[in-house]
């Protein structure tokens, strides 16, 4: 039997990871002035997702980075709904 959610628990644990360990250390600046996806749209996000999704299947840089190219996928996935939610200015889909 799939276990949904919990697969989702254990890879959102995984994009935590990725965003407090890899996006957070390489991205926000010292000075705290706000990174460059602050000022992104959500077309941007959508763009940033499409730049790894069309690198999948060309092992070009390993696996462990095509896995980590999947969790930035997520993380793009993320900021794009937030973006995309203010842009409309509506509310969470399910409340």
């Amino acid at each position: 039997m799939l276990d949904r959610l919990g697969e989702w628990k254990t890879f959102s644990d995984q994009v935590e990871k990725h965003v407090t360990e890899y996006t957070i250390p390489q991205y926000q600046n010292e000075d705290d002035q706000a990174d460059q996806v602050g000022a992104w749209t959500a077309e941007d996000c959508k763009k940033a997702m499409e730049r790894y999704i069309n690198r999948f299947g060309k092992g070009a840089r390993g696996s462990v980075e095509a896995l980590r190219d999947m969790l930035k996928v997520a993380h793009y996935a993320q900021l794009c709904y937030d973006k995309l939610k203010a842009e409309l200015d509506e509310q969470d889909v399910y409340k």
